[in-house]
């Protein structure tokens, strides 16, 4: 069945199966995975913990509640699934040393700890390496060779770097609920939801951006007043500081990435035909400049397509078994709607 989603942001390969995702929570596994040194010592204790079923900030609430700390001492890197099987990193600020047996048995059921260490700071938002994902689509109903040959597709070329359906809310809503907040419809007091609203301001034009430069035969091409980014980095650099033929072999070695904006209240970075592109795309929004105004959120950039690294394949009857690596902030939902359509 085609949503909302789809229709607003298209795939770039063409999609004829589907199948059922999260059947359970353990069809859907995320591992996160981290390069640090750890000290064993300090004051913030690190957990690698095992969590099915639950969302990260109810984790870190019941993680605070265990060591009896504020909440705001609880660090991790980012949200992860709720309807799943995740491993993911904790570090909680605790100035003393603490009985672990004692915190691990606070814990409720659904939250496991694999491993702890000690460390000299606590973890920050984006700190990871990669997260690695191992699903299962279940019921495929459609061409197998058809969903091999879009696996193929993805390998050669990447994905979209589309924001998720997540990022908006069900059924979209979050969409209206920022324009009602912006326009100053509704009062949003909670900061939690003001945040989760500005990020669906933005993930909404980039998205947009993305949709626009796939139906416009875009989305590798170059384009005056580009800017890319450097793989697994946040350096940008303009397109004109490079020859064509540079650029061209660079993009197809995924050494680099094309870029859209993540709206602010300033100018967009970029120049030329691609300034005038992401500009174009903001005005049908107006509803947003407002807000970004008022809460002063600044222009960014983010590659507008992700490459799943590893990425492996298994039939087993029919049901098929992905597991790929991703870079921080991307979503497995971008890869899995390149290769099938996924019913929940």
């Amino acid at each position: 069945m085609t949503t909302h989603f789809d229709t607003l942001f298209p795939t770039l390969n063409s999609i004829t199966a589907a199948g059922d995702i999260r059947a359970s929570a353990t069809d859907f596994r995320v591992i996160e995975h981290h390069e640090v040194n750890f000290t064993e010592s300090g004051e913030h204790l690190w957990f690698n913990i095992e969590k099915t079923d639950s969302n990260t900030a109810w984790v870190a609430t019941q993680l605070a509640s265990a060591c009896k700390v504020p909440a705001r001492q609880v660090g991790f890197a980012g949200m992860k699934d709720r309807h799943a099987v995740t491993q993911q990193w904790f570090s909680v600020q605790l100035p003393k040393i603490s009985d672990i047996e004692l915190i691990t048995a606070k814990l409720p059921d659904e939250v496991t700890i694999l491993e702890h260490h000690w460390h000299q700071s606590k973890i920050k938002t984006g700190q990871l390496k990669f997260n690695e994902f191992i699903l299962v689509i279940r019921n495929v109903n459609g061409d197998q060779t058809a969903i091999e040959e879009n696996i193929v597709l993805v390998e050669q070329r990447g994905v979209p770097n589309y924001f998720g359906p997540q990022r908006f809310g069900h059924d979209l809503n979050n969409i209206q609920q920022a324009k009602d907040w912006f326009a100053d419809k509704i009062r949003v007091n909670n900061k939690k939801l003001r945040g989760i609203l500005i990020s669906t301001a933005r993930s909404h034009i980039f998205n947009l951006i993305v949709a626009h430069r796939i139906k416009h035969d875009l989305w590798q091409q170059v384009i005056p007043g580009d800017i890319l980014q450097l793989d697994q980095s946040h350096s940008w650099f303009p397109a004109s500081d490079a020859t064509e033929t540079e650029l061209t072999e660079r993009l197809s070695d995924f050494d680099i990435h094309i870029t859209a904006a993540l709206w602010g209240e300033d100018q967009v970075q970029s120049t030329d035909q691609c300034a005038e592109l992401e500009n174009s795309i903001a005005a049908t929004l107006p509803e947003y400049q407002p807000g970004f105004i008022q809460h002063r959120v600044k222009q960014d950039r983010r590659a507008i397509r992700i490459y799943p690294n590893e990425l492996q394949h298994q039939w087993q009857d029919d049901a098929l078994l992905l597991s790929f690596k991703l870079q921080p902030g991307a979503y497995a939902t971008s890869v899995l709607r390149e290769i099938i359509q996924i019913q929940t």
